[in-house]
C-alpha cells in the first residue's frame, strides 16, 4: 500500500509541476536595437507596452559599455532621470542579462550625460501568468506491483 501510495503523490506533483511550470523568454530590449538614445522620448516605453513581462523572463541589453550604461533605480530616480542611489549599476559589462524574478514595477535609466532626457529610460511589470481554468487532475490507477 506505501508504494502505490508514493507513485500517486508524485504522478500528483508532476502534474501540477506541469500545469504552472512558465516558459521564460528573454527580450532583447528595443527588440532588434541596442540599447541606446532612441530615435524618440516614447521608443522604450512603447516597446516595454507591446510585450509581457513574467517572472523567469530576462531582459538583454545590448550595449558599448564605452559610451553607455544601465541602472536599475527607483521610480523617483527614473522620473527624475537620476542614479544617485541605484539599485544596481552594470557600467562596464554590456551587453547584460538581467533576470525578471518577481511580478511588479522595474526601472533602467542610462545614467550618462543627459541620455535618460533624451528618451533612454526603460520602465517594465513583471506580471504573473494569469491562470488557466482549473481542470481536474486525472485520476490515475495505482501501478501494479
Amino acid at each position: 500500500m506505501g508504494m502505490q501510495r508514493c507513485k500517486f503523490v508524485v504522478v500528483v506533483v508532476v502534474v501540477i509541476a506541469l500545469k504552472y511550470q512558465s516558459f521564460a523568454v528573454q527580450h532583447m530590449v528595443g527588440d532588434d536595437s541596442h540599447w541606446t538614445i532612441p530615435p524618440n522620448n516614447d521608443f522604450y516605453s512603447n516597446w516595454s507596452s507591446s510585450q509581457l513581462f513574467q517572472p523567469g523572463d530576462t531582459l538583454l541589453f545590448e550595449f558599448d559599455e564605452v559610451f553607455y550604461n544601465v541602472m536599475q533605480v527607483s521610480k523617483r530616480e527614473y522620473d527624475d532621470c537620476t542614479a544617485n542611489q541605484p539599485y544596481q549599476a552594470f557600467k562596464d559589462d554590456g551587453p547584460v542579462t538581467i533576470n525578471l524574478r518577481e511580478p511588479g514595477i522595474f526601472y533602467y535609466i542610462c545614467s550618462v550625460l543627459n541620455y535618460c532626457s533624451l528618451g533612454q529610460k526603460l520602465n517594465v511589470t513583471v506580471q504573473l501568468p494569469k491562470s488557466s481554468p482549473s481542470s481536474p487532475v486525472p485520476e490515475t490507477s495505482p501501478a501494479r506491483s
